[in-house]
């Protein structure tokens, strides 16, 4: 398969293909190109996008990708190792979660305390 058809397969962009091969989360086979130097797809890079896909829209990053797609590759990629790494992502999202209640909670304590003039309070730094 050509670029093309597998952007419009997977929903990645032709440029995001391309950043993926380059940064090594996918690669071309050997015979990965046709005469004229276009790329061409496996249906195992098909299916590892679509993995990519899936894990990139549970919020995972790049690096973290590519941690599973080692594991997938090296073997290693089991319960206990697939545990370990969403159990480290929960982790993450709890503390973002805190992060962003304790921001709504200055937030909401701003509007309702914002004496007179919040602009001038806020150039000044006396609202905390």
């Amino acid at each position: 398969m050509r670029i093309g058809e597998v952007s419009r397969l997977t929903g990645f962009t032709p440029d995001t293909l391309r950043w993926y091969e380059k940064i090594g989360l996918i690669s071309l086979e050997e015979n990965g190109r046709t005469t004229g130097n276009y790329r061409t797809y496996s249906e195992e890079v098909l299916a590892r996008l679509f993995l990519i896909k899936s894990v990139k829209n549970l919020g995972f990053s790049l690096k973290e990708i590519q941690l599973l797609l080692d594991l997938e590759e090296e073997q290693n990629l089991t319960c206990e190792s697939i545990s370990g790494v969403f159990n480290q992502k929960i982790e993450q999202v709890k503390n973002k979660i805190q992060a962003l209640q304790e921001l709504q909670v200055k937030l909401s304590d701003l509007v309702h305390t914002c004496p007179g003039n919040c602009k001038e309070h806020i150039q000044k730094g006396t609202i905390k």
